[in-house]
């Protein structure tokens, strides 16, 4: 995609992508260390924080494009698209936690023992995961960063950098003690990796519709609760010293692991073109050029006016020459 862009359309959207990430930190950040310093790093204030990429992905868009590119940005939901998805998500998603969790605890010699809570507590995850991680960041990750990103670079380094940017905003939640998986950070990067390659292909195979983002984002979560793949938290607790530990013990890494290994599979598979590969980004529903035009229109416009101006003079000397004002 990049190479179909003027200069001035790639600074402009570099331009977007810096506002996008300094807000999303700046939001996100400001209100997990506020929370840590306030001693509420368990109440429900954290979830506004966790809404930053979402809040900072519509503040960049009203800054750059107004109403009228809000309206375009809202209008990439695409409702009837997104609930065609959400029951095949919630499939694959199950199926590979179930599956990696009974490979992963056979391979570490643990009980395969996952729980079913009842379907109230179904539907309380599903809701949970769907307002506070989907909707909460996934206007932002893919629905704002991932949009621009393909258009500078190919879905695979777009695909790079967000994780990078997302693994990165994930830090503050260890000393939060919730918001990331209790496992050592080398190894939950091992398992998001994978899941953000099968992430850009799901953005671009709709069409980079925000709702199937929201979906793809919001089952994961949920079926970290349905097939208990993670330790439990009173064995493992969230906290700083996962980010320097490398194993955790007992066969607590099995389950995990398993799982890993089944969305590195299939990351792989992507990655050598099964399912179509990581696919075509989607159209960009913003003039990305608009500014350039402008610009362009005036510097003609501004062109023709000195032209307007030394053309006389141009004329009016040749005239003379020919003594047609004698």
């Amino acid at each position: 995609m990049e190479e179909t862009l003027s200069n001035g359309a790639r600074r402009q959207l570099r331009r977007q992508l810096a506002a996008y990430f300094l807000a999303t930190f700046a939001i996100s950040w400001g209100i997990f260390g506020s929370a840590l310093a306030l001693g509420l790093a368990r109440s429900p204030v954290v979830i506004l924080g966790v809404w930053g990429p979402t809040l900072s992905a519509i503040i960049v868009t009203a800054m750059f494009y107004g109403r009228d590119g809000l309206k375009r940005f809202f209008g990439r939901i695409d409702a009837a698209k997104g609930l065609r998805w959400f029951l095949p998500l919630l499939g694959f998603f199950l199926v590979i936690g179930l599956a990696g969790h009974f490979i992963g605890a056979a391979a570490a010699g643990i009980e395969f023992d996952p729980k079913f809570w009842g379907w109230a507590w179904v539907a309380q995850v599903m809701v949970m995961q769907l307002l506070i991680p989907g909707f909460g960041e996934e206007f932002g990750w893919r629905g704002f960063a991932l949009q621009r990103l393909q258009y500078l670079m190919s879905p695979f380094k777009a695909t790079l950098v967000i994780a990078f940017f997302h693994l990165l905003w994930h830090a503050p939640t260890y000393w939060l003690g919730q918001g990331m998986h209790n496992v050592p950070a080398i190894w939950a990067v091992c398992f998001l990796l994978p899941w953000t390659i099968l992430f850009t292909w799901a953005y671009n195979k709709s069409k980079g519709s925000i709702l199937v983002s929201v979906f793809f984002h919001a089952t994961m979560g949920a079926t970290l609760s349905y097939t208990a793949f993670l330790p439990g938290e009173k064995a493992v607790p969230l906290s700083p010293d996962l980010i320097t530990m490398a194993w955790l013990p007992d066969g607590l890494m099995g389950p995990y692991l398993g799982v890993a290994a089944l969305y590195w599979v299939l990351a792989l598979y992507v990655l050598s073109g099964g399912f179509g590969g990581l696919g075509t980004p989607p159209a960009f529903e913003h003039p990305i050029d608009e500014r350039d035009e402008k610009g362009a229109v005036a510097a003609q416009v501004a062109m023709m006016r000195r032209n307007a101006h030394r053309e006389p003079r141009a004329t009016t000397s040749s005239l003379d020459e020919q003594g047609a004002f004698d």
